[in-house]
């Protein structure tokens, strides 16, 4: 495995600790494979924090592209516009902004690289969280002994599971197609991206509760329950936490280890404000 650092393809992460109390951590791993297509981002300022993992496809340097081009859009519109008054619309907007980036990537001969880059991005604002997820990468929030999956994966089974559940599919149909079934139905650069998930009113976070995004290299190889264990060993600290989730999920594999992103982010913010007040009455 080569170092860490070496196998992330854009990073952007200071500081480490928001004004507010959120922690953030990072880790990507090219695992196994000859090429890293995936790419992460996280980054803290006063109110608020973003965290985005980007996985790429295509092969050779198509899905490394993708991925860097939709990374690039997002962080880029963040750091332009000051303020978010409406996060969802943000999100969603992005999105299609970044959707559009992708499908029109050429590569040094001009020629379009038809690849795609699947998103999962986390914005936190105060004690707000809001997300949005376009393929099959996952955001899990951990609280207490719970880790909970809040997106679902945009592949071909959500249209056989529908199918069969609107009686358009017989369970032996259903059985015929699931092969397929891991397919992406949704990502970026596909052009004209619609199925997303963003939620529309922001999730209310509470102290210590933390935010994981992934790429499929960390879920396919540990568990929630592995996750969770290995997330609460780390303790508060996020960034020995991505380091430990990369560093297990790689193993001791030979072949087989796709590339492996996480971004972590862990809001504290009802403590922070609690010790600067409890500092502020010492000092008076």
């Amino acid at each position: 495995m080569g170092e860490p650092e070496k196998d992330i393809v854009t990073v952007k992460i200071l500081p480490q600790e928001a004004p507010d109390g959120i922690s953030l951590g990072m880790s990507s791993i090219i695992g196994t494979r000859s090429s890293q297509e995936d790419t992460v981002f996280c980054y803290g300022r006063e109110k608020e924090a973003l965290g985005l993992v980007c996985d790429g496809m295509g092969g050779l340097e198509g899905g490394e592209l993708a991925s860097k081009a939709a990374a690039e859009s997002f962080a880029n519109a963040w750091f332009s516009c000051g303020g978010i008054t409406d996060v969802p619309r943000f999100l969603e907007e992005e999105a299609i902004r970044a959707d559009e980036k992708v499908f029109c990537q050429e590569n040094e001969e001009g020629e379009r690289i038809r690849a795609g880059t699947t998103i999962v991005a986390a914005i936190i604002r105060e004690d707000e969280l809001f997300w949005l997820s376009v393929g099959d990468s996952r955001i899990y929030i951990i609280r207490g002994e719970e880790i909970l999956s809040v997106c679902r994966e945009h592949n071909y089974r959500l249209t056989l599971d529908w199918k069969l559940e609107q009686g358009e599919l017989t369970p032996e149909e259903y059985a015929a197609e699931e092969y397929r079934a891991e397919a992406l139905i949704s990502y970026l650069g596909m052009g004209n991206v619609s199925l997303m998930d963003v939620n529309r009113q922001p999730f209310l976070l509470e102290d210590g509760d933390i935010v994981l995004l992934t790429s499929d290299g960390l879920y396919r190889s540990l568990s929630q329950e592995e996750i969770l264990a290995l997330v609460k060993e780390a303790k508060e600290d996020m960034q020995k936490a991505a380091d430990m989730l990369t560093a297990a999920a790689l193993g001791d594999k030979k072949s087989g280890q796709d590339n492996t992103s996480v971004v972590l982010m862990r809001y504290g913010g009802k403590q922070e404000k609690d010790r600067r007040m409890q500092d502020g009455f010492k000092e008076m």
